[in-house]
Formats: C-alpha cells, structure tokens, sequence
C-alpha cells in the first residue's frame, strides 16, 4: 500500500501560538518571579543585619563594653557589658541574644541556661567570626529544632530571622567576639510582603502585557495571512474556471459541428433513408458526448457541497460490476468481485459509486481485446482499500504522472476530468489514490479510505 497522504489539516496559528507563548511566558514570569522575589528578600534581611550591626558596634564601642568578650572575668567590663545588653533586651523584635567568644563558648544570653555551652558545628558563627556578616530567615520545624542553639525557641517564635555580628575592638579592628540575635521582625515581615506582592503583581502584569503584545501581532499576522489565501483560493479557482470554460468551448465545438453537419444534409431532402439513418446516429452520438461532459461538469461543480456517510464498500463494487456486467460480457471481459466485506467506510455513497464505475470504464476501455477486472478490498488498521486491476495495455510512467491532473485525458472525446475528480473526491474524504502497474500487464488503481467512525 502506498505511504500515508492524508492531507494536512490546516494550521490554526492563532491558537498553537497562544498555547505555546502562554506556557512559555508563565514559566519565564515565574521563575523570574522566584529569582526576584529571593533576591528582594535576602536583600532587605541583609540590610535590616547591616543595620543591627552598626546599631551593636557603636553601642559596645561607646559605653566601651567590647573588652567583655576578651575579659569576661574582669567585673567592670561585665556590669558596663550587662547594661548594655539592657538595651538590647528591651528591643521589641529580638526573641533571643547570645553573645560568643573567640573560641566559639557563649559568654551571655537572654537565657541563662545557655550560658557557657559550646556548639561544635555551627557554620554560620565560623563566618562571623572570620569578620562576615551571616543573615538568614528559617522556620522551627514541628519535630524540634534542626539546630542545637535554637532549643527553647519553638514555643516562642516558629519563623525567625538570624544575624551573627561581628564585634570588633575598635572600627576596622580585629574581631573579638560575635553577637547572636533571634528575631521576629514584624515590620521587616510586612514590609517583605508588600514588596513581593508589588514584585509578583508587576510580574504578572508584564507577562499579560507581553502576551497580549505578541498575540494581537500574529493575530494580525494570521489574519493577513488567512485573507491573502481566500484571495489566493478566488485566484485559483478563476483560474480553474477560465481554464474549464476553455476546455468547454474547445470540446464542444466537434459535436457541435456533427450535428450541424448532419442537420443540413436532412434538410437536403436528397439523402437515401440509409444515410438518413447514419445522420441520425451521428447527431444522437454527437448529443450523447456532449451530454456526458456536462454531466461530469456538473458532479466536478457539486462534489465540494457532498456530504459524506458511512457506506459499505462491498455491496457498492459488487453492484458496479454487475452494472457494467453486460459491457464486460460483450467485449469479452472476465471479472472477479470481492469475496468479503470490509467495515464501512466514509464517503458519498453516488459519487463513490460514480467512482468505481469510472474507473471500470477506464480499464474496460484498456482491453478492447478482451482480458480480466479484478477488485478486491483489504482492511488495515483505520483504513479500508480498493484495489481494482486489470490486463489491458498498461500505462506508460509519463501518462501515469498526468492522469489525474484536470484536463489532461488519453481519450481522444475525453474531456479530461474523470480521474481529476476520482482524486479531489478521495482526497476530500481523507483518502488517496494512487495508480501504478500491474504484473505482468495492465494497472492497478488503489483507492485508501478512512473506516467510518463506530457509535
């Protein structure tokens, strides 16, 4: 069977760009959303640390506390220390302060049972006391806390901010110790919220805005495009038409000149009632031609309003044959039917019949000699064929190539759209044709159509 040709049905642009530019453009605003949104809060942490840090130094750096982390045994630098710290502690947001040592032992906190511990892995102090400032928010899990120096946290604050400061002698100076500050920070928080429904909000905003853009641009695009091909189409078929009421006048002309002919030689009154006779059947015959290329005219205008129904192909090949039995018998010609039925298939029921008994004349026509016509009809998968051979004198592959193009007919009284329209039809129903040779002499025309849906 030849390769799958169904035609391509036609592209909606407008609806494949709008799923795919919608996709892409959500994703891309989300993630950037995400990029930002991380970058706006670990900005606004870093700098509320900044702030505390300052706030901390210039404290221990005026009251001339700082030497408490050195000497934490000598009393006047703990009282100056603890006074201090009496600022700290009545700050609104601070949940907890420690305060470390160089050593990593915590001198201080607001929870004096934590006081002279010494925490083992703790990254975050390592930082600090190398001279960095180390601010991240995190939330206590409900199994307890993930850190050892967050115990005794969870009951009072589940989400927090951490800042580990640096405390320096002097400004510039070598580190000697570290502050440790557990906060809730709910203007920080709030302030963080707005900003990242203002970050998300323009997101958004920009990511329709950016799609509307570009939608309304192929919109008009599609829009262009679909009117340059109905103008395209209207080209093409007055085209088709000037080139069909040529082939008319052309074709017509013969006939019509036959019983002009024969006309005037009745009128004579001299004509011996044989060549009477012989007048007679060249005007019926001349009729009888012309009617046959307006009929085919008339079907090749009407094949596009045909709506197609579900048509069991074996009962209509066998019908054929039998239509066309008498001619075969006639000119000595032997056929076999199909043997099975396939399931039913999409189609006009007259044009497909129309069809077959075309392309039964076509091979009668190929045997004047007499010969065989076989059909037979296959089932694959979604499809069902026909394949309708013969033993007459074949085609050559030049023929074979133009047949089915529109006017194009070996016959000499053809007019040349018979197979053209074998092959729009078929390709209108989701089929295709294809005719080639057959061994060890004759064609063979195969017809592929599409089984009719199951309800």
């Amino acid at each position: 069977m030849a390769p799958d040709s169904r035609p391509i049905p036609p592209l909606n642009l407008k609806r494949r760009f709008a799923v795919t530019s919608l996709a892409v453009i959500v994703i891309i605003a989300l993630g950037l959303g995400w990029l930002l949104s991380n970058m706006l809060t670990q900005r606004m942490l870093q700098r509320e640390g900044e702030v505390t840090m300052d706030f901390v130094q210039n404290l221990l750096t005026t009251d001339h506390s700082g030497g408490f982390f050195l000497n934490p045994q000598d009393p006047e630098l703990r009282t100056r220390f603890l006074s201090s710290m009496e600022h700290v502690t009545s700050m609104r947001e601070p949940v907890r302060a420690n305060a470390y040592s160089r050593d990593g032992t915590m001198l201080w906190s607001t929870d004096a049972a934590l006081v002279g511990r010494r925490y083992p892995v703790n990254d975050e102090l390592d930082d600090a006391l190398k001279g960095e400032l180390v601010v991240h928010s995190g939330r206590l899990g409900s199994d307890g806390p993930a850190k050892a120096e967050h115990e005794g946290l969870a009951l009072r604050a589940p989400f927090f901010v951490e800042s580990y400061i640096p405390v320096r002698d002097a400004p510039g100076g070598q580190v000697v110790g570290v502050m440790e500050f557990y906060k809730v920070p709910v203007q920080l928080n709030e302030a963080i919220r707005e900003g990242l429904i203002q970050l998300w909000l323009a997101c958004a905003a920009s990511a329709l805005g950016l799609f509307l853009s570009l939608y309304w641009i192929v919109a008009r695009a599609d829009r262009t495009l679909r009117e340059q091909q109905a103008r395209l189409a209207e080209t093409q078929t007055l085209a088709t038409a000037v080139e069909l009421a040529g082939a008319v006048a052309h074709n017509l002309r013969n006939p019509l000149a036959s019983i002009r002919v024969s006309a005037e030689m009745l009128q004579d009154g001299t004509s011996e009632p044989a060549e009477t006779t012989e007048h007679c059947q060249d005007i019926t015959s001349a009729v009888d031609r012309a009617d046959r290329w307006i009929t085919e005219l008339v079907r090749v205008s009407q094949a596009p309003q045909l709506q197609d129904e579900a048509v069991a192909l074996g009962p209509l090949v066998r019908a054929c044959l039998e239509e066309m039995g008498a001619e075969m018998m006639r000119r000595n010609i032997r056929w076999q039917a199909p043997e099975h039925d396939p399931a039913p298939v999409r189609a006009h029921p007259a044009m497909l019949r129309q069809i077959v008994l075309s392309l039964i004349a076509n091979a009668i026509d190929a045997m004047p000699d007499g010969g065989e016509i076989t059909a037979t009809l296959q089932q694959t998968g979604a499809r069902c064929v026909l394949r309708l051979t013969d033993t007459g004198h074949g085609i050559s592959d030049e023929v074979r190539q133009r047949l089915f193009r529109p006017f194009f007919s070996t016959k000499s009284g053809g007019l040349g759209i018979g197979l053209a329209l074998v092959k729009r039809m078929v390709t209108q129903w989701q089929g295709e044709v294809t005719l080639s040779a057959n061994s060890p002499r004759g064609t063979c025309v195969e017809i592929v159509l599409p089984r009719a849906a199951t309800s």
